[in-house]
């Protein structure tokens, strides 16, 4: 893969690593990311319907140098979304036409974009919905929006998907590296860490690929050449890579073992993801001794405490920064045992473990990383880590130690373990209030429950109050004539028997039956007259009965006038009958009329009791499937029906039908709850007297139902809080502040419909839509 490279008179360095390094791989680590500068900060694909949450959103992001791109709710739309890479996915959990929990769940299946963050949008009051949001995805945001609360997810998020995207495109790099069987080849990335390592690496250094892969490359560096080799690695990092990028080299590489030898180093660097990998390919030259010059090199710069010992362990280098870490100053130092900065209780493991390796070549600490306790100057022991070596220079023996005081990270690992004993009792107290929390939110749910079954009940109370008044009046009036009627039947049967012993016949009983015929008819439609006309009519009659002798002139005086019958029809009635038989037909047609009025009354009553039940069991829908097909306008006449005595007061209704509505599949009674009170609430509204019109139309392929007053309107507050629990603009105890919720949850979350109010100085309007086609939910869960 790697090779050495050596540069042509005039060529740019980088201009040709640039062509060596590697090609992306192909499949998801390698894509490239199509529109990856659209935005400074990031893409955010945005799944909603709701062309309020997508402006919204839009608004809050675009102005902070975010690209919001969106798409339609449907999983293959939104998978082919995702060719832009978007660095973030937010979905609106109240989807109506699709299953967000489902597509976010398809998003974290799917090879491609497992890794991107999934955010959803949720009402701040519906904890089921907001439940499910946050055990489904990676973050939730509340609506209404707070815009520095969605800013601040959305930036951590971007942050998490870069830095994944950027792991699994550093790891495709890593793999991409050819491992040669012949070369040890090593690849490190910027910070020198190894990320790849070859079986010939293994055979030639020692280390295998578990031990390397993770590790700092400076152990392949013998102690002594490290302080060169960092310096060449941070010339690198900043772009100066003329002294070792692109050439051969010759230097002295550690095994694992401890032992050296010289190698040819071909060194390439590369960029991938937008950071810069070393690639090295090294061979062994030959097996001589290395001869440098011993301390010469000894890194004043380092950072690290770097010491140099003989066989005898006997200080020979000391650099400044064992100087800042154990305080003695070089000259102090130098000529010393290494007893100097050893603790006490470990000269003799110290003596001990130097004779082995001298005698038996047994290394316990020489090319391993161990952590131990030093010695300062000032007598206190710290923490160290040490990395000890050794190397031979003219057949000498000498070792060096690179010592790090770890006392910072010593307490930054307490502090961690501290915060992981913390985090752990916060868990467990979240566990516990998590726990307690969904017990509260089940007690919500059943008072929640009860509440809604208490308002249908208050429903069902006002209309079984309006229905009683409606159906008191007819059967009053039904009682009441049936109730005369008995005493009518009682006089006419005594006048039937006088009548019967006239034995008429012939002519006059023509005649006889001629007057019954007209008293039925006229029962149902009796002479109409002005009032002072009737007054002076039954006066003339009554004084034409005294005056022929008959009895109760001033009760049959009225019935006689409503069939019509005045003096000149009671005079004409002596060319067919005598003096005595007229007086007997007089009385006899004025109870024949009574009779036959108060039995039309009855009738009247009657009727109109059925027509109230049957409106009742049909709007109620008794004895029917609980989903049918729906015929709105039947629903809204007779909700209207129902809520006739509060209308009568002084409401005029105005209806506005589609003549070809199609139907819709719907529970029916829970439409007619909602039309109730939406129609209700627009009475209060106008208190009692106004105009409420009520719309049914066709609109692509939803059926609109629009109920509007003509009321003073609601207040910009009241509007934006009209469907939330519990709120109501009704005097105490008027209202409980549920039925315009309870009609959401019907139209939206059974029926997959909206429910909107719009308001203005004069008018409120109520617009549900409801899909034609489409069948409802049993329950409140949105599918």
């Amino acid at each position: 893969m790697s090779r050495a490279w050596h540069p042509n008179e005039g060529e740019e360095p980088h201009a040709v690593l640039a062509s060596l390094a590697p090609r992306p791989p192909t499949g998801r680590a390698g894509t490239s990311r199509e529109g990856a500068a659209m935005s400074e900060r990031g893409t955010i694909l945005l799944v909603a319907e709701s062309e309020g949450v997508l402006r919204e959103l839009t608004g809050i992001l675009e102005p902070e140098r975010y690209t919001a791109l969106t798409s339609p709710p449907l999983p293959d739309r939104v998978l082919g979304s995702l060719r832009v890479h978007p660095d973030l996915v937010v979905i609106d959990a109240g989807l109506r036409n699709g299953d967000a929990i489902a597509l976010a769940a398809a998003l974290h299946a799917d090879v491609g974009t497992d890794d991107v963050p999934v955010a959803f949008v949720a009402p701040a009051d519906d904890v089921g919905i907001r439940v499910r949001a946050l055990a489904a995805g990676d973050d939730l945001m509340s609506t209404p929006f707070d815009p520095q609360d969605v800013l601040d997810r959305v930036e951590r998020l971007v942050v998490v998907s870069r830095l994944r995207r950027a792991l699994r495109e550093s790891q495709a790099g890593f793999r991409e590296a050819a491992a040669s069987e012949r070369e040890a080849v090593v690849t490190a990335d910027e910070r020198g860490v190894i990320r790849g390592w070859n079986d010939a690496a293994t055979a030639l250094l020692g280390h295998t690929e578990a031990q390397a892969l993770g590790q700092p490359v400076g152990m392949l560096v013998p102690l002594r050449e490290r302080h060169r080799f960092r310096a060449s690695l941070d010339r690198v990092r900043v772009g100066d890579d003329r002294h070792i990028i692109g050439a051969s080299i010759d230097l002295s590489v550690a095994r694992r073992d401890g032992t050296e030898f010289l190698a040819g180093l071909s060194y390439a660097t590369w960029v991938f993801g937008g950071r810069r990998y070393f690639t090295g390919i090294v061979r062994e030259l030959e097996d001589r001794a290395v001869d440098a010059d011993a301390f010469g090199s000894v890194p004043e710069a380092s950072i690290d405490a770097i010491v140099s010992a003989d066989r005898d362990g006997r200080i020979v280098a000391w650099n400044s920064a064992a100087t800042r870490v154990l305080g003695y100053e070089e000259e102090e130092a130098v000529g010393r045992l290494l007893d100097l900065i050893v603790p006490p209780e470990f000269h003799d493991a110290h003596h001990a473990g130097m004779r082995r390796y001298a005698e038996t070549g047994e290394a316990k600490v020489i090319g391993r990383t161990v952590e131990l306790s030093a010695r300062t100057k000032a007598g206190e022991r710290i923490p160290i880590e040490l990395s000890l070596s050794t190397w031979m220079i003219r057949g000498e023996r000498f070792y060096t130690g690179i010592i790090r005081d770890i006392g910072e990270r010593r307490a930054a690992e307490a502090a961690i373990r501290r915060s992981e004993r913390d985090l752990r009792a916060r868990s467990a107290e979240l566990r516990e209030k998590n726990a307690a929390l969904e017990g509260t939110l089940d007690q919500l749910s059943r008072m929640q429950d009860q509440l809604i079954l208490q308002e249908k009940m208050a429903s069902l109370g006002r209309l079984s109050a309006g229905m009683a008044h409606e159906l008191n009046n007819p059967a009053s009036a039904a009682q009441r004539g049936s109730s005369q009627a008995q005493a009518a039947f009682a006089k006419l049967q005594v006048t039937q028997l006088e009548l019967g012993r006239l034995g008429l016949y012939g002519s006059r009983l023509e005649r006889l039956r001629e007057l019954d015929a007209l008293a039925a008819e006229r029962a149902d439609r009796p002479a109409e007259y002005g009032a002072l006309e009737r007054s002076d009519r039954e006066a003339a009659v009554e004084s034409w009965l005294d005056e022929h002798g008959v009895a109760e002139a001033g009760e049959l005086a009225p019935s006689l006038v409503s069939l019509g019958i005045g003096i000149d029809d009671l005079e004409r009635l002596e060319e067919v009958f005598p003096e005595e038989e007229r007086r007997v037909i007089v009385v006899w047609l004025s109870q024949k009329y009574l009779v036959y009025s108060l039995l039309a009354e009855v009738a009247v009553g009657t009727t109109r009791m059925v027509e109230l039940v049957k409106a009742l069991k049909t709007y109620t829908y008794m004895d029917q499937a609980p989903v049918q097909d729906v015929d709105v306008r039947h629903g809204l006449d007779n909700t209207l029906v129902m809520l006739h005595n509060k209308l009568k007061r002084g409401v005029r209704v105005v209806k506005e039908y589609d003549a070809d509505l199609p139907t819709i599949q719907a529970h029916a009674s829970e439409l007619n709850q909602v039309w109730t009170n939406l129609i209700d609430n627009a009475i209060d509204a106008m208190g009692g007297e106004g105009t409420l019109t009520v719309r049914a139309r066709g609109e692509g392929d939803r059926i609109v139902v629009e109920v509007e007053d003509d009321g003073p309107g609601m207040s910009p507050e009241a509007r934006s809080r009209v469907f939330d629990p519990f709120f109501t603009t009704k005097p105490l105890g008027e209202g409980t502040g549920l039925g315009l919720p309870i009609s959401r949850n019907i139209i939206v979350k059974k029926h997959h419909g909206d429910l909107e109010v719009d308001s203005g100085p004069a008018f409120t309007r109520f617009t549900a839509r409801l899909p034609v086609g489409v069948a409802p939910s049993d329950d409140g869960e949105e599918d």
